[in-house]
């Protein structure tokens, strides 16, 4: 079957969407078109906006909660009616078939292209490989946003630094991702939990998630004001675990200071700084302070999630009260201010997380 759709589209060259009426054909072998009913606006996606030298239409978005109407010849996943989740991680990285970008042809031939998949639109095209079933009754306001920015946070918390209780975790940085790691902290039972900003609106939100210290890097030196937080009985002072959320590539060696040394001769190693945000530029690191240390410095992408497993187990945090996505989802907007909610975030107005509701 074919399917009439609404499609943001990014032209070459320019900084703004375009909302196209397309005509989607009938989807190939491990193809499925979602119809959307909420999708998140991520920051990652606003690098791709303001990149330069596009040459070619581009698709955006990267997280959604949508219902399938149809499917390639292929797939077994999933059926028409099934309520799904789209993602940018695979579901399926090991199957032996890789996922394939998506893509539309839009009216007059150019061809509109992908890094992964899209979500901003009134449909998508979807590998099936980046769908994963929504558990029953899931809140639109979970489905928008558990596929990036729930995804990476808390994914990051569990997978990537195993966070543990009583440990003291930072994360640095209060937007949406680091809201969600901030919770997930909370969750896990890390004491303390410190958020840092320069937002102090950003800093009373994340005491709503679970923080139990803030510090305005505005106000003084962060780094002296978080090892004053988190005293150990070894006499050392800082976090076990950083969660860099910034992708501010000088932040990097700032959030890295704050992390506790190890003591040499004890067997006590220091402790972690996780990079979760996407530094856009090069940065230098303090090698003495990493090595003298013995601190980590460690990647996560996509908070090292396997999303099947993880989404089920955020999804029974909403359930039981640990968690709720309609205090994360802090501005809403129709399909047709889907520009405006790219600016906003652009400007920094958006505080929690952006969504563009369809239902």
């Amino acid at each position: 079957m074919t399917v009439d759709a609404r499609i943001a589209v990014l032209p070459p060259g320019e900084q703004r969407l375009e909302l196209r009426e397309v005509t989607l054909p009938q989807p190939g072998p491990y193809e499925v078109i979602v119809e959307q009913r909420s999708f998140g606006v991520c920051h990652s996606q606003l690098d791709r906006i303001f990149a330069s030298g596009r040459t070619a239409p581009m698709l955006l978005g990267h997280e959604s909660i949508g219902r399938v109407v149809a499917v390639g010849g292929e797939v077994e996943y999933v059926a028409p009616g099934d309520d799904v989740l789209t993602t940018w991680i695979p579901r399926t990285p090991l199957a032996g078939r890789p996922p394939v970008p998506s893509h539309v042809v839009l009216p007059g031939g150019d061809e509109a292209a992908t890094h992964n998949t899209f979500t901003w639109g009134s449909h998508a095209v979807v590998d099936e490989q980046w769908l994963v079933k929504a558990p029953p009754a899931m809140p639109l306001d979970l489905g928008a946003i558990i596929g990036c920015a729930l995804m990476t946070g808390a994914g990051a918390v569990l997978n990537t630094a195993a966070v543990r209780s009583g440990q003291a975790v930072t994360v640095w940085g209060a937007g949406g991702v680091g809201l969600c790691a901030v919770a997930a902290a909370s969750i896990q039972g890390a004491s303390p939990v410190v958020a840092v900003d320069v937002d102090g609106e950003k800093l009373a939100l994340a005491r709503a998630f679970g923080a139990t210290h803030t510090v305005n890097a505005r106000d003084g030196d962060p780094v002296e004001a978080v090892r004053a937080l988190t005293p150990h009985d070894d006499g050392t002072c800082g976090a076990d675990v950083a969660l860099d959320c910034t992708g501010i590539g000088k932040n990097i060696p700032v959030s890295l200071a704050a992390v506790r040394p190890g003591i040499r001769g004890a067997g006590i190693r220091g402790g972690t700084d996780v990079l979760v945000g996407i530094p856009r530029v090069p940065f230098e690191l303090n090698a003495m302070d990493l090595l003298n240390g013995e601190k980590q410095l460690a990647g996560c992408v996509g908070g090292s999630c396997d999303p099947a497993r993880d989404f089920a187990l955020f999804a029974e945090w909403v359930a039981a009260g640990r968690f709720d996505p309609s205090a994360l989802v802090t501005d809403r907007y129709p399909l047709d201010g889907l520009n405006d909610a790219v600016q906003d975030l652009h400007h920094g107005r958006v505080r929690g997380r952006a969504v563009v509701e369809l239902t």
